[in-house]
This record gives C-alpha cells, structure tokens and sequence, in this order.
C-alpha cells in the first residue's frame, strides 16, 4: 500500500474532457512610438558631457511618463540622469548606446 488516495481511481467513469486546442505563440510586436532626437552637449556644464533626449513627442508626454523613460534609460544605461525642463539629461556621451536601446524598444531616433 503507497498511501497515496488516489491510487485507487482510473478515472472510467469520468466524461472525456474538452478538446485540448493548440497554443499558437502570439508575436510580440511592440507599438510604434515617437521619434526621439539625441543631442551630446559639454559648452555650459563645467567640461562635463552629457547626452540630451528631446523632440517633439517627448515634450508632449506628461510627466510620469517622462519620469518612467528617464528611470528605465539610467537602469539601462547605468549612469545619473535627470529632467530639465520637457528634456532628459544623461551624464556621459552615451548617444550610441541610447540609439541601440531606444530602437530595441520601439522609439524612432535621429542617429
């Protein structure tokens, strides 16, 4: 004897069940968002370089959106950041490795 309670049932006098359907994987296709201009400025911050994300599209997202981008491109980019006026400041020249995140995730940008 297992222990096992249910050991004892094989299911015969069960009805059959519904038909099992097919799993068909759902392509992930990310929307088509706004158009990003990268900009690398140093004249005016002490020597210091800095990547600037502006355009159109990006001034016309409120602010929590603005927020969000800026937490998800300094996770990405590892580096400080912060928002001047409608405009994202990164430290560093970071414009390369923005341009390869930004179109990964569905922006448009002018590099």
């Amino acid at each position: 004897m297992s222990g096992n309670p249910f050991d004892k049932l094989d299911g015969a006098d069960l009805p059959p069940g519904p038909p099992i359907k097919p799993v068909v994987p759902i392509a992930k296709v990310k929307p088509k968002l706004g158009k990003i201009i990268l900009q690398y400025e140093r004249a005016g911050r002490g020597g210091k370089e800095v990547t600037i994300f502006k355009g159109l599209w990006l001034e016309s997202q409120d602010m929590r959106m603005r927020e969000a981008l800026l937490k998800q491109l300094k996770k990405a980019m590892g580096t400080g950041g912060t928002l001047e006026n409608r405009e994202i400041v990164l430290q560093g020249d970071r414009r390369e490795t923005a341009k390869a995140w930004l179109l990964k995730e569905g922006y448009t940008t002018n590099l």
